[in-house]
């Protein structure tokens, strides 16, 4: 299948939008449908990391002219309390979710905000793009005699609708109904722990603290949980040093089933979640009993930077917000003669401590670029081939470590010799040839 002329996009968050942005600029007609009512997907004032394949992306397609990131010139960590244990060289992009969103957004399909006031004009040779909030996708019918996919879907006021593509792709996560509508088997479990996030202005930290988090990545261990931490641009943009925020992450043991979960997802209002308790609406006692009974142990820099993180309150939304880590796996990329695709989390969701999730979807953006640039019909079939075995085969091994990494950091150590065993005797499988054929 040549670059497809018409596509719909499952799921408006940033594998969606990289996909989309890039079709777009190639020509594609693309059409993003979200679930999310809102015009603008909320970020929860999230940090993320990303590498090579989304500055590629951005470097070829963003029109924008805006900053994008900014690199940590090191990882600090601190051990228990001692908070200069060990500094190491690893660099990573840095940026907050909100602006990387809302620069995809401006470029996708003219969304004005305070990051972006004047999206850029359309390029000579884009394809149509269009973002519609609020449609539940319910059903994918693929036409073999016509190699066209039906895409239905109903809106927030119960309205029905469809769309037929040359391509659909599934762009929607951890909990993709594009996966469960063709059929994939999966692996989705919950991890055992949650994390906690949060952020606080730099300007509200006293200077030896924000100094101490400043242009690099801050992590510390203590026993059966850590936190990372790293300063972020706001949604308007600013990487001006006093701008920013310092967005922290802290992974926290409660087992599946236990009192203590549901005690945490449930908000102030009395209200049970599923996944997701949102800033604004953790219950203050939950939280302060938590930070309360972990500060002792912290290194100073980590123990004042949460103390200053603000109760919830929901008319802000200011506040932590809680999750339950998750992870999902599929063993196959690519659906109905490859009429039907999984990218980003909705193919291989991972737990976030290698902080990889933007740069998997980017890199798999790269490589359908590359299949859908091969040529012939036929050498783009083999090469669509190609992709799905080497995309989930690395999403796999990713899937493992991202596992064996986060056992590790929670002190949960028959986990982590079980998951060592899995992962080394998948790589033995990878090397002899018998990996996922994903397709």
């Amino acid at each position: 299948m040549p670059l497809p002329k018409t596509v719909v996009i499952v799921g408006g968050s940033l594998a969606g939008l990289l996909h989309g942005l890039y079709l777009k600029r190639h020509g594609s007609h693309v059409i993003i449908l979200e679930q999310d009512p809102g015009a603008v997907r909320s970020s929860h004032q999230a940090g993320i990391a990303f590498g090579p394949a989304v500055e590629e992306l951005l470097r070829k397609y963003d029109a924008t002219g805006i900053q994008s990131c900014s690199p940590s010139v090191s990882t600090r960590i601190a051990f228990r309390k001692r908070q200069n244990f060990k500094e190491l060289s690893v660099v990573r992009n840095l940026t907050s979710w909100g602006l990387l969103y809302r620069i995809l957004r401006a470029n996708f399909d003219g969304l004005a905000s305070e990051a972006v006031p004047n999206p850029p004009p359309p390029r000579e040779g884009d394809g149509r793009a269009e973002y519609r909030p609020g449609q539940r996708v319910t059903r994918i019918e693929y036409d073999k005699g016509t190699a066209a996919v039906v895409v239905g879907f109903v809106g927030q006021d119960g309205t029905e609708g469809s769309l037929t593509a040359d391509l659909v792709i599934g762009a929607d996560g951890l909990h993709s109904t594009v996966r469960s509508l063709v059929g994939v088997p999966e692996v989705k479990e919950y991890s055992g722990y949650v994390a906690w996030r949060g952020t606080v202005a730099e300007k509200d930290l006293a200077p030896d603290v924000a100094e101490y988090f400043s242009s690099r990545t801050c992590v510390n261990v203590l026993k059966n949980f850590y936190i990372v931490c790293y300063a972020v641009p706001p949604e308007s943009g600013s990487f001006a040093p006093g701008s920013r925020q310092i967005n922290w992450v802290w992974y926290y043991n409660l087992p599946e089933g236990g009192p203590a979960l549901a005690d945490v997802l449930t908000d102030v209002e009395g209200r049970a979640h599923t996944n997701t308790v949102p800033a604004g609406r953790v219950r203050p006692d939950v939280w302060r009993t938590h930070l309360a009974a972990a500060l002792p142990a912290m290194a100073a820099p980590f123990a004042a930077l949460l103390s200053a993180t603000r109760v919830a309150d929901k008319a802000t939304g200011d506040g932590p917000f809680v999750t339950k880590v998750s992870d999902a796996l599929s063993e196959t990329a690519v659906f109905c003669d490859g009429r039907v695709v999984l990218v980003g989390d909705a193919l291989a969701a991972f737990r976030p401590h290698l902080a990889v999730a933007t740069e998997q979807a980017a890199r798999h953006c790269l490589g359908l670029a590359k299949v859908w640039e091969s040529g012939s019909e036929e050498e783009v079939a083999a090469a669509l081939q190609r992709w799905a075995t080497e995309t989930v085969a690395h999403g796999k091994r990713t899937w493992l470590a991202s596992r064996l990494l986060g056992a590790f950091g929670q002190g949960r150590w028959s986990e982590f010799w079980r998951t060592l065993w899995v992962y080394v005797t998948f790589l033995v499988k990878l090397k002899l040839g018998r990996g996922p054929k994903g397709y």
